[in-house]
């Protein structure tokens, strides 16, 4: 069964668990109102996949829930987060409920359009290239220019915050196991296991070994 189906988990709060994506237009109909033609970027989804996934949410509980899952491999400023539920809202997609009182926090949940707009974007394929941003790997490049020393110390650090990586993705995907489906916690996999090899190249190269194929 699909998370869609699934709705929200169980867990009121996961605790410490491409190339940019094309916009995709949606034509969104709520109960009170219908919207134009809507391009969803990328966090657009990742908002209306994180309030499928979760249940309803204010954005400062997207933002935890963010940073302790997607956020391991999907970088962008939290600030939106604050702001892409608005608009989701405004569009149809999400609903949006506002205390009476005291905070008067706004809480988001999914319409049936927004579900509707994440089962067409999971329909489409997906042929983006994955980004990365290094700065371990952006010094190594140009390496050649430096001292060896400060290589040396450059590769046993980076070897050093690797293997924490792994090892900390690692201690995630056990501790959410009875909570998140298979497929979330292959995400956790994948980092783990990638974090791990970065480790293994970075020792090699500490070790003296460097473009050996």
């Amino acid at each position: 069964m699909s998370f869609l189906a699934r709705g929200a988990l169980a867990s009121p709060l996961i605790t410490p668990f491409s190339s940019r994506k094309g916009v995709h237009p949606i034509h969104a109909q709520s109960d009170d109102h219908s919207t134009d033609v809507r391009a969803l970027t990328p966090t657009g989804h990742l908002v209306l996949g994180m309030v499928a996934l979760f249940g309803p949410t204010t954005s400062y509980q997207l933002e935890r829930r963010v940073a302790a899952t997607v956020g391991s491999f999907w970088v962008f400023p939290h600030s939106q987060l604050y702001a892409e539920p608005r608009k989701l809202a405004e569009a149809g997609l999400l609903e949006e409920t506002t205390e009476p009182s005291g905070r008067k926090r706004r809480t988001y949940s999914m319409t049936e359009a927004g579900r509707a707009a994440l089962a067409m974007w999971f329909a489409e394929p997906e042929t983006g290239r994955t980004e990365a941003r290094d700065p371990g790997l952006l010094k190594l490049f140009f390496a050649d220019l430096a001292e060896p020393d400060d290589v040396s110390r450059l590769a046993e650090r980076q070897a050093r915050a690797h293997r924490a990586r792994a090892r900390e993705l690692a201690a995630k995907r056990r501790q959410l196991a009875a909570n998140v489906g298979p497929h979330t916690l292959a995400t956790l996999k994948l980092g783990a296991r990638y974090a791990s090899t970065s480790a293994d190249f970075w020792e090699q190269l500490a070790g003296g070994s460097g473009d050996d194929d």
